[in-house]
């Protein structure tokens, strides 16, 4: 009986900022949507654009109205503090870009990764793609890391809420998951990566630049697949060939063990910064 009204209050704050973002974010989205065809989606750099800022946006306004009129505080609470800023960028830029260069080397060093001539480089499209990317980024942080696991570790802790919002992290990608276990693994290994990077710091900035280095070096500046998804820039540097079981297959290098291995070190990265005194209940912020 204890666990009922817990559950209840965390479901029902959950379910209120889903539908308050869907409200928000709805006019923005269905009247242009309606106009594309499918292709429109990924390949109009601009089309990508603007639908990744409207849900940046929307996500944000939702999470403002949910922290000051239901949770009654401030919206930097959600994890915008002041504090540590430029500590946990430039901590999240290296975990997230060293993650992703490490599992390329990998790959090339087994001749799984071909280099490829790039073709059609422009600045001002990686510019466009990397802030479509950032923005994206912040969408799933705030709704993840901020609203969601944090509503979760006020009634629950802070070790349930890094599980469950990875359980939900894993959700919002699984329809790109086309076959096989390995890739929801790795997503769920992902989502805890992050859910630590935030209860480690309490603020989004480490997950959101850890989340945005390993997308924006993955997809916009290499040309690789992310999370079965193209988001390129409209090059490739490198070509994946090779046992899917090692290069993902059709997810892109998420969905095989070459990130398993390299999300576990960043894992492994990530609590080292904290010891001795690494404790997610309690969360150490680099001690």
């Amino acid at each position: 009986m204890k666990l009922i009204k817990p559950i209840w209050t965390t479901s029902w704050k959950i379910a209120v900022f889903l539908a308050l973002w869907g409200a928000l974010y709805a006019p923005f989205l269905l009247p242009v949507a309606t106009r594309l065809e499918p292709t429109e989606f990924v390949s109009s750099p601009l089309v990508r654009l603007y639908f990744e800022i409207t849900g940046a946006v929307t996500i944000s306004f939702a999470a403002w109205v949910m922290t000051r009129f239901i949770d009654k505080r401030t919206f930097v609470s959600l994890g915008f503090m002041p504090r540590h800023v430029l500590r946990d960028v430039v901590v999240g830029l290296v975990i997230g870009l060293g993650m992703m260069a490490v599992s390329v080397a990998l790959l090339w060093y087994f001749g799984w990764a071909v280099p490829q001539g790039i073709l059609g480089f422009s600045w001002f499209a990686l510019f466009l793609a990397g802030v479509a990317m950032i923005a994206n980024t912040v969408t799933q942080e705030v709704l993840v890391r901020g609203y969601v696991q944090q509503s979760i570790q006020s009634q629950f802790g802070a070790p349930l809420a890094v599980v469950l919002s990875a359980v939900v992290f894993t959700l919002l990608h699984i329809g790109s998951i086309k076959d096989g276990i390995l890739p929801t693994v790795n997503l769920f290994a992902a989502g805890i990566l992050l859910g630590i990077s935030y209860s480690v710091t309490k603020n989004l900035w480490l997950p959101i630049t850890l989340h945005f280095g390993w997308n924006f070096l993955q997809g916009p500046v290499l040309g690789l697949t992310v999370s079965g998804q193209s988001v390129d820039s409209g090059w490739r540097v490198f070509r994946l060939e090779g046992p899917p079981i090692f290069t993902g297959g059709t997810f892109g290098l998420e969905g095989g063990l070459v990130a398993t291995v390299t999300t576990a070190l960043g894992i492994i990265a990530l609590l080292l910064l904290c010891l001795p005194k690494v404790n997610v209940i309690s969360p150490c912020a680099f001690k």
